[in-house]
C-alpha cells in the first residue's frame, strides 16, 4: 500500500498541477510541498484538511489509502456546513469576524459586497 507522500504525487498528477501550483492553492511554498511528496516531513493534519477541502478528496483515502480519492459533490447546504465548521476550529479570527459583519448588514449592503467580491474572483 502506498504512503500518503505517494499518494500526495498521485493526487497533484491527476490534478495536472505542478508542485508550484498545488502549493499556492493550498497556501503553500513549493518547498513544502516538496518535502511532504519526499517524505522529508510530516504532512500536518490541518494540511490534510485544506487539500480535502480544496480538492474535494476523501480524507480516508488521502490518509489510509481507502476508499476513492475524491468525495462524490456535496450539495451546497452541506459544503456551508462543513467549510463553517473547519472555520470555527481554526484561529483566522478576521475570517470569523468578516462573516458575522457581512450577516449584520443590510440587503443593499450585501449586495455592494458581492460586487467586490466578484470583481477580487475575476483576478484570483
Amino acid at each position: 500500500m502506498q504512503a500518503l507522500n505517494q499518494r500526495l504525487i498521485e493526487l497533484r498528477k491527476d490534478k495536472k498541477l505542478t508542485q508550484a501550483e498545488f502549493a499556492s492553492k493550498l497556501n503553500l511554498s513549493r518547498s513544502a510541498v516538496s518535502n511532504y511528496e519526499y517524505g522529508k516531513t510530516d504532512v500536518p493534519d490541518r494540511t490534510v484538511k485544506d487539500i480535502c477541502r480544496v480538492f474535494n478528496v476523501n480524507e480516508e483515502w488521502l490518509r489510509t489509502g481507502v476508499g476513492d480519492m475524491y468525495r462524490p459533490p456535496m450539495e451546497k447546504g452541506h459544503e456551508l456546513v462543513e467549510l463553517v465548521a473547519d472555520l470555527v476550529q481554526t484561529d483566522d479570527d478576521f475570517s470569523k469576524q468578516f462573516i458575522i459583519e457581512y450577516l449584520k448588514l443590510s440587503e443593499d449592503e450585501k449586495e455592494v459586497i458581492k460586487k467586490i467580491m466578484r470583481n477580487v474572483k475575476d483576478y484570483l
